[in-house]
């Protein structure tokens, strides 16, 4: 699994930690970033996409934090757009999500 992604000439990116030992099955999305003028076009979405079916393809569990970046979504939306990917809140407070590899057959 890679740990940048990059989409339309780098207009729409995402990174991701990965454990250093190469066996631990999980990764941290640490951002999706997408230019301001471009967002509303799908392309985060299309780079999500695609995270998650590495992941999937790997067996590899995704976290991530819900932290709203400047001009984005509300914490609620972010939250909302990260649940349509698979991600579920894994604390009362909702800002740490999880998803769990998944199937072909589940999706």
């Amino acid at each position: 699994m890679r740990t940048i992604y990059v989409g339309h000439g780098g207009v729409a990116s995402a990174s991701l930690l990965m454990p250093p030992d190469g066996e631990t099955r999980n990764a941290i999305v640490t951002e999706i970033a997408v230019w301001p003028e471009h967002r509303g076009k799908g392309w985060g979405s299309e780079i999500l996409k695609e995270i998650c079916r590495d992941a999937d393809a790997e067996g590899i569990t995704l976290m991530l934090s819900v932290e709203p970046g400047p001009g984005g979504l509300s914490a609620e939306g972010l939250a909302a757009w990260y649940g349509r990917y698979g991600f579920q809140r894994a604390l009362n407070d909702g800002t740490v999500m999880i998803r769990l590899t998944q199937s072909s057959t589940t999706r």
